[in-house]
């Protein structure tokens, strides 16, 4: 059995990391769109280190790919590092069949993906 709504937690790893955990299904719902925009403020605010526990994901579609999207352009735009971590298979085949895995941080675990952001020159 699914679960539908989107079930986001957040962790601070130190001033300038966060890591979300999302669970459930992330289609283009208020809670996707919620944290769109919850990461969106959390790099505004100075954050340059993001990673997104993409494991307990479920199902996505094309507006979850969105919001994934739309948060890296954030990142991306705000010389932040952003990294997506431990894809569920599900959601590796998605993200592989709309070519996004080839141009998207991404790694196996949340340690690596931490790993790979302390690598980052991030200023």
């Amino acid at each position: 059995m699914w679960k539908k709504k989107l079930e986001v937690d957040s962790r601070i790893r130190d001033d300038q990391t966060r890591i979300y955990t999302l669970a459930g299904c992330l289609f283009g719902s208020t809670e996707g769109y919620g944290f769109q925009e919850e990461v969106r403020k959390v790099i505004a605010s100075g954050v340059k280190k993001v990673v997104i526990d993409l494991s307990a994901v479920q199902k996505i579609d094309s507006s979850g790919i969105g919001i994934l999207v739309a948060t890296m352009w954030s990142a991306s735009q705000a010389g932040a590092g952003l990294v997506l971590a431990a894809l569920s298979a599900r959601v590796e085949k998605v993200l592989s069949i709309a070519m996004l895995l080839d141009r998207v941080e991404h790694a196996d675990s949340v340690e690596d993906a931490l790993a790979k952001l302390d690598g980052m020159d991030l200023g």
